[in-house]
């Protein structure tokens, strides 16, 4: 049995009213829970304190009606408490992280821009040689260019 289960039932086997085989298996699952055991003794010392003993002299009919409907609100309470229940990170991050991988190949294969094109793809071309530019220059520019390069290169 299951701890939910055991739990649910442990009233019912206090008070006598679960059969011989449920009985057998609630207290076989309370010898080794700790939880359901600490339960088990928790509710059994409460009931203990709430039913009538024989020395009581009191024969008043209130008074066992209300333990009777006492200990079947407590059962009721008990067996309707619902458990919180932990968020499941075991299951979620994996497929959190596997999503994110799943889209971010997606993104590199099938979305990703083209890399702009930083260099030129043809190298330009000189129709008169490489100095091309001296031959924009005015005659007189031209022969200072040609003296200026004479000295520089010893010519």
């Amino acid at each position: 049995m299951k701890c939910f289960d055991v739990q649910d039932n442990i009233i019912s086997m206090i008070c006598g009213e679960l059969s011989a085989d449920d009985h057998a298996a609630v207290l076989e699952h309370i010898r080794n829970c700790s939880i359901c055991r600490q339960e088990y003794q928790f509710l059994r010392e409460c009931l203990q304190l709430c039913t009538p003993s024989d020395t009581e002299t009191c024969q008043c009919q209130f008074q066992e009606t209300y333990w009777e409907e006492f200990v079947f609100s407590i059962h009721e309470k008990i067996s309707h408490e619902k458990f919180e229940r932990k968020f499941p990170f075991r299951i979620v991050i994996p497929v959190v992280a596997s999503a994110v991988v799943a889209f971010g190949i997606g993104y590199f294969l099938f979305v990703r821009p083209e890399p702009e094109i930083t260099a030129q793809e043809q190298t330009p071309q000189y129709q008169d040689g490489q100095f091309e530019e001296v031959y924009e220059l005015t005659p007189e520019q031209q022969e200072e260019f040609i003296k200026i390069i004479n000295q520089r290169y010893g010519q």
